[in-house]
């Protein structure tokens, strides 16, 4: 049977307010209604009288135990407005906002875990509680299994948008969870600064693989030592970032104050701690990961301006030997001249 273009074709936009965890899940996308006004509205966590004033669902479940949680979806239009609902597992954006898979994808994970009504019927400035049921597997492994619930609107005709706002909602099962840790250097490149007496900077880029069950927040130290005697070069710690289990991070380090002075030893030492609220608070953190690489950090800029000097240096001496050359010839010349005259009178 052939399938509507309309329906074939919908573009999930990414929207949900449970990216912008961990801030308060009060945004939400504004998109044209079928009487070009503007829908809007708002998800969060809530018990069954209404918001509670969380920001994210946290359950810890045993195998096959069973939760009720709920959710509050606001209307915040003019007109009253249909929701569809849906649950799917959680991840991390390439910049570290929490997410969900699109609708259309199967959830494999905690978001399989998660029940909700297939939609919600909102009246204008109104606010509806939905239950969201949560049932562990018997099977369910150890450790944290994000996922979560969103609240979608389609607008658009042949290409089709959806815009979702939801909740992230932090699975976690107790046992015997295992925190790991492993990172790739990707590469390090020199980067020269405007002035040539002021230092440059070393940008090394890594990535950051959760091997483990657990949630991890992951910081690096990094730095940079030439190997003709320099002053050491670090970059400060930075702030956590997040990965989740299964999750990959690339992350990029700005290390400052390196002179080109040649080949640099760098080194980033990366470590890890067990989030906070993670499963199994007694999960010994991951050992360190040391990455090592030598870089060059060669003066070419300085290398152009000195060559520039010397053309330049160059051009004038060639210039002031042309210039005496000719007046050597013009002396030349005029002595040739006045000989020539000395002998025309003596004849």
């Amino acid at each position: 049977m052939r399938i509507p273009t309309k329906v074939a074709a919908i573009v999930t936009l990414t929207t949900l307010a449970l990216a912008a965890w961990p801030a308060p899940a009060t945004a939400a996308p504004v998109l044209p209604a079928a009487d070009d006004g503007r829908v809007t509205w708002s998800v969060v966590p809530a018990d069954a009288a209404g918001p509670d004033g969380r920001r994210v669902l946290d359950l810890e479940l045993a195998p096959g135990e069973r939760a009720t949680e709920h959710v509050a979806v606001s209307n915040h239009s003019a007109e009253e407005v249909t929701f569809a609902l849906s649950a799917n597992d959680g991840y991390l954006t390439e910049r570290g906002s929490f997410d969900m898979r699109p609708s259309a994808v199967e959830p494999v994970d905690g978001g399989a875990w998660i029940a909700v009504p297939d939609e919600v019927v909102v009246g204008p400035g109104e606010t509806e509680v939905v239950p969201v049921e949560v049932a562990a597997p018997a099977d369910a492994l150890p450790g944290d299994h994000p996922a979560g619930v969103a609240a979608s609107v389609r607008s658009g005709g042949e290409m089709q948008v959806e815009s979702r706002v939801g909740v992230r909602v932090n699975l976690r099962v107790p046992g015997d969870a295992v925190a790991a840790l492993d990172a790739d250097l990707l590469g390090v490149s020199f980067m020269h600064e405007p002035s040539l007496f002021e230092p440059g900077s070393l940008v090394v880029r890594y990535a950051v693989v959760n091997d483990g069950t657990v949630a991890l927040n992951t910081t690096a130290l990094v730095g940079a030592d030439s190997a003709l005697g320099g002053p050491h070069a670090s970059a400060p710690r930075g702030e956590a970032l997040e990965v989740l289990p299964g999750g990959r991070r690339e992350i990029s380090v700005e290390v400052p104050g390196v002179w080109p002075l040649g080949p640099f030893g760098v080194e980033a030492v990366v470590g890890a701690t067990v989030a906070e609220g993670a499963v199994g608070g007694d999960v010994p953190a991951p050992a360190d990961v040391v990455l090592t690489d030598t870089a060059w950090a060669l003066p070419l800029l300085h290398a152009l301006v000195l060559l520039a000097l010397v053309l330049v240096g160059w051009a004038v001496r060639r210039a002031l030997r042309a210039r005496r050359s000719r007046l050597d010839r013009l002396i030349e010349r005029a002595r040739a001249e006045g000989r020539a005259e000395v002998l025309a009178s003596r004849g």
